[in-house]
């Protein structure tokens, strides 16, 4: 039996957020935006997902050819991973459309890729975005007992070891653990941060199965099918996992497990002992701001300080609204981090590995 959690409760005062969220507010007014998804979001969208069918396509057309059957699965990968960030977890957070019945068409996205929109939805917005980086709260950071992040987590053995282990399974079966594993435990958990959730609406794992079922159909039986029983099928589908898993990575380390994040964690009673907003900032950090390319394939990724701050809001924006961030919290006297340099991101979160692993497992034996 899962332990009961105490309500957790941030500082109420949150000047800086006012006023940020005031200057935001300014600058849709003055330029005449909607919050919402602009004419050049649909573009995008449609143009990632005519890429993917066109990849497919060739794949099926020409795969017979191994060298385009590999090119065909990898690509096939990255674009699943740009579609979900681009498409899918805006749609999560209704932040396509004020008409939520057009977020729910674009989030069927994650359906058609093999996971599930509203299981994963319930874990993202329930889990991560209230409590980012807080122990026992925040599951999209916590995801296996193989790797320790939270310093005050449970302390194994194995984990001295993590920072050789833990890129090698985030590349090689982070897509694979999410097909096969993770939508189903999810199914099974009833609290989300501090979400209760007892019973999931009909039908829902009737509905996980048969997307798992036809994602599994087209991106793996049709080609056998079409191409013949081959090997190389497999190691194509394998390769296709490969690469989803090193996309992932980027967006994934880069943002809220670097040396330099925070983990706070609040007193007994459930309270912290800094406000809602400084606690986004302290757990979160941006990376790559300045190019172009990572601005445009990882759907706001990058700006991810914002994002949490303004989730509503869809990433087309991001980039031209971080520079006000930046500038109320240097008026606030507030750490905005931003990294530009994509080998000091994952430098970073090796170093976070090797101190809750192995500087952790050094210090447990001398105790």
């Amino acid at each position: 039996m899962k332990k009961e959690m105490p309500p957790l409760r941030f500082k109420k005062d949150d000047a800086f957020f006012q006023y940020l969220r005031a200057e935001v507010n300014t600058y849709f007014i003055e330029k005449g935006l909607t919050k919402k998804a602009t004419s050049f979001w649909y573009v995008k969208a449609w143009s990632l997902i005519s890429i993917y069918i066109l990849t497919y396509s060739s794949l099926i057309i020409f795969g017979k050819y191994t060298v385009v059957l590999y090119t065909c699965y990898a690509v096939l990968g990255i674009l699943a991973i740009l579609l979900g960030l681009n498409v899918g977890h805006d749609a999560a957070h209704g932040s396509i459309s004020k008409r939520q019945s057009v977020n729910k068409r674009y989030a069927i996205v994650f359906d058609l890729l093999g996971g599930n929109s509203y299981i994963w939805r319930i874990r993202h917005i329930y889990a991560h975005h209230p409590y980012p980086n807080v122990i026992d709260f925040d599951s999209d950071i916590k995801q296996s007992k193989l790797v320790r992040i939270f310093p005050k987590d449970v302390y194994l053995k194995f984990h001295k070891y993590q920072h050789i282990y833990t890129p090698i399974l985030l590349i090689f079966s982070y897509t694979l653990n999410w097909f096969l594993i993770r939508d189903f435990q999810d199914f099974y958990t009833q609290r989300f941060g501090k979400k209760i959730i007892k019973k999931h609406p009909k039908g829902t794992f009737s509905k996980i199965i048969l997307f798992k079922c036809l994602y599994i159909g087209i991106i793996l039986f049709i080609p056998l099918f079409v191409l013949g029983i081959s090997w190389s099928v497999f190691l194509g589908f394998l390769m296709m996992n490969i690469f989803s898993g090193m996309i992932i990575s980027i967006a994934l380390v880069s943002t809220h497990v670097g040396d330099h994040h925070e983990f706070p964690t609040p007193n007994i009673d459930g309270n912290f002992d800094h406000t809602w907003s400084t606690h986004q900032i302290a757990t979160t950090s941006d990376f790559c701001t300045k190019n172009k390319l990572t601005n445009f394939f990882f759907g706001g990724f990058n700006h991810h300080v914002i994002h949490h701050l303004f989730p509503e809001v869809n990433h087309v924006h991001y980039v031209n609204i971080t520079p006000i961030l930046k500038d109320v919290a240097f008026r606030y006297n507030i750490n905005y981090r931003v990294e530009e340099n994509l080998f000091q991101v994952f430098k970073s979160h090796i170093n976070l590995l090797k101190r809750e692993g192995y500087e952790h497992g050094l210090l447990y034996q001398e105790i």
